[in-house]
């Protein structure tokens, strides 16, 4: 400035820049007005975390388990008094395929972007699971009101869910707690080889009976699918224990 004698006086009536004193206010105040702002309340924060999952999930899941309930419906309607045991076999299918297509970073392109957010994976996990299950048990009990009338006297609508329900939610939780602790694809396998192995009990080729208890709906199915919920819980939390494909070491 004093080597330009035309630029004296342009600073004339401008004030001094601020002190270091300002920016220590400025921060402190951002800091009180985060600390003091009221949390959201608990219902709006899981449905707003119902909400971002349902987005990030592919949309082929919805229409897969609509479109497969719906060929299950038609087959019953062109061939009644098979409902119990179309539904017994579809349904806990579809849940399984669900919860295995809803898990992994295989399955989704927003793995990585959801694994830094401070969101655990277990409430993750946990949500995917709420939609999936929620979305499959919905499609299942609307089947079974309508195909209720088409089945024999003995037939109701709690004869039909009793069919399906205990077997869903154990095959499921299965499928949950392999696609945690393996792969998703595995955990599919496994699904399909259990499923496989009751659809061979309405043959003549004999199978273990303790396969038949497992797909009722009983109070050791439904603590059979609580049990292994609680350990995907668990194995959620542990960082993927055995899954060869990690967020962080793709090939």
């Amino acid at each position: 400035m004093n080597e330009w004698p035309e630029l004296s006086g342009i600073r004339d009536d401008i004030p001094p820049p601020p002190g270091p004193e300002v920016v220590r206010a400025a921060l402190m105040r951002s800091a009180l007005h985060v600390v003091e702002a009221p949390a959201a309340p608990r219902p709006y924060r899981a449905w707003a975390l119902l909400a971002m999952e349902a987005r990030i999930l592919h949309p082929a899941l919805w229409l897969v388990s609509a479109l497969v309930m719906a060929a299950c419906v038609g087959f019953v309607v062109a061939k009644e008094d098979t409902a119990r045991l179309v539904l017994a076999l579809a349904v806990p299918l579809i849940a399984a395929a669900g919860v295995a297509g809803s898990q992994g970073p295989e399955q989704d392109d927003a793995f990585e972007v959801v694994a830094v957010t401070p969101t655990s994976p277990r409430v993750v996990m946990l949500a995917r699971m709420t939609l999936v299950l929620g979305y499959d048990l919905a499609l299942a009990l609307f089947a079974s009101v309508v195909l209720s009338p088409l089945g024999s006297m003995d037939t109701g609508v709690a004869s039909l869910i009793t069919a399906w329900l205990g077997p869903m939610a154990a095959l499921a939780a299965l499928t949950l707690l392999l696609s945690v602790c393996w792969s998703p694809a595995g955990a599919m396998g496994c699904a399909l080889a259990v499923w496989g192995l009751y659809a061979l009990t309405s043959t003549d080729i004999p199978v273990p009976d303790g396969l038949r208890h497992f797909w009722t709906t009983s109070p050791a199915t439904v603590g059979l699918a609580l049990a292994l919920t609680l350990a995907a819980v668990i194995a959620a939390g542990t960082g993927e224990p055995i899954r060869r494909a990690h967020a962080t070491h793709r090939s």
